[in-house]
């Protein structure tokens, strides 16, 4: 009987031997624990197979938190931390024959790593059976650390769940984890913990772990200081951005007081914290989460002088022009009618942007357009959207975009 870690071996070795056959890989050993239960032992390991050649960034998110190469932010103190992300966390979620939910820190589901990342879907990989792996999300371009394990086919999060893996070995320990009891929140009854992950393989070695499509945790380095009664804190402040600030009155409660996005222009960098300098000993903490990498390639600081083609289920495409100064422009629907723009409203976000255009009448069109536009730049020059109109006829919209320049 062949343990996890010898029947990929094996099937590593099996690649050599059958060059072509079988795909040079990096699997991923979970070694879980917990108290005996009627449903199987659930101390034990399972194997992962990942697929990083199809999901790279999905799968390098995954082996930094695991391997402790990538930093993330706890959640309890605002520290930057880089050791193993999952080592000690509980699967906090199953649902017998649906799926096992684990990668909160917290416990509860409502935490991750720091830092989020957009979605990454193959049409190959599908959520066709038990022993897949995904992630879990709270929406588009949510992904963080929670994972999920299916127990049975689940089509329907297709497309809306980034898979990543599929576990090849240790089958009957994930059969024991989905099968065991649990209470409110589909918690298990009895906790069942992540001890270690390990990975390996092939092509590990060759894998790169910091694309530039995910956002990296920096500490933000802040200094306090004080002038008269007053006490300032400052950091290193950047363009798309976001601050997570922490306070405490000794090393070991902390509290957060600071969590913003900072887009396409950077906080002043300076911070009044005069009121939370409460007592006779302040301590304060700043990490840095730099999307710039990640959402800056695409995303305009503003939508001056820029003009935007949407194609949609309205019958006629829309084409609006920005102004130089950002504030209006012109907009027109080919074949149909032009007017002015009375209104452009921008709010670049961390992955997808909201923009807001409000149409003055025109000939044909005789009452004022409202389009909210939630966009995702997949390249420089566009990608697909969505819109709420008040339109009669088409309230949503669904489409591409492109840009210029």
């Amino acid at each position: 009987m062949f343990s996890p870690r010898q029947f990929v071996c094996v099937v590593a070795l099996l690649g050599l031997l059958l060059p072509g056959n079988v795909t040079a890989q990096i699997y991923a050993d979970v070694q879980t624990a917990g108290d005996p239960r009627p449903t199987g032992d659930v101390n034990g390991t399972f194997t992962i197979e990942l697929e990083h050649t199809k999901v790279p960034t999905t799968v390098a998110s995954f082996i930094g938190l695991a391997t402790g190469q990538r930093a993330w932010i706890d959640y309890a103190t605002g520290a930057v931390r880089k050791d193993p992300f999952y080592n000690g966390v509980t699967f906090h979620r199953v649902i017998g024959g649906f799926m096992s939910q684990v990668g909160s820190r917290k416990g509860d589901g409502t935490d991750g790593p720091g830092y989020s990342f957009k979605d990454e879907f193959d049409p190959t990989l599908r959520h066709d059976g038990a022993y897949v792996v995904s992630m879990a999300n709270s929406g588009k371009h949510t992904n963080g650390s929670q994972i999920f394990i299916t127990a049975s086919a689940q089509p329907s999060l297709n497309d809306k769940h980034s898979v990543f893996g599929r576990v090849i070995a240790g089958q009957a320990l994930l059969n024991a984890i989905n099968g065991t009891a649990t209470g409110a929140g589909d918690v298990p009854s009895l906790p069942i913990t992540i001890q270690s992950i390990t990975v390996y393989g092939p092509s590990l070695a060759g894998f790169n772990l910091f694309p530039a499509t995910l956002p990296s945790v920096v500490d933000a380095r802040p200094v306090l200081t004080k002038a008269g009664s007053t006490f300032s804190l400052s950091y290193d402040a950047r363009t798309f951005s976001a601050y997570n600030g922490y306070r405490g009155s000794d090393l070991a409660a902390w509290s957060l007081f600071k969590n913003t996005y900072s887009p396409a222009t950077a906080p002043t960098g300076v911070e009044d914290v005069t009121s939370l300098a409460t007592g006779t000993r302040h301590y304060f903490r700043m990490s840095r989460i730099d999307y710039g990498t990640t959402a800056a390639r695409f995303t305009p600081p503003s939508l001056a002088s820029r003009t935007f083609t949407f194609t949609s289920n309205f019958p006629y495409p829309i084409v609006v022009a920005v102004n130089a100064a950002g504030t209006g422009g012109t907009w027109q629907m080919p074949g149909l009618d032009s007017g002015t723009l009375n209104t452009v409203l921008y709010g670049p976000g961390r992955f997808t942007s909201q923009m807001r255009f409000i149409f003055n009448p025109g000939t044909v069109v005789t009452g004022s357009v409202n389009i909210l536009a939630t966009v995702d730049y997949t390249s420089a020059n566009g990608g697909p959207f969505t819109a709420t109109t008040n339109f009669t006829s088409y309230p949503n919209l669904t489409g591409t975009f492109t840009t210029l320049p």
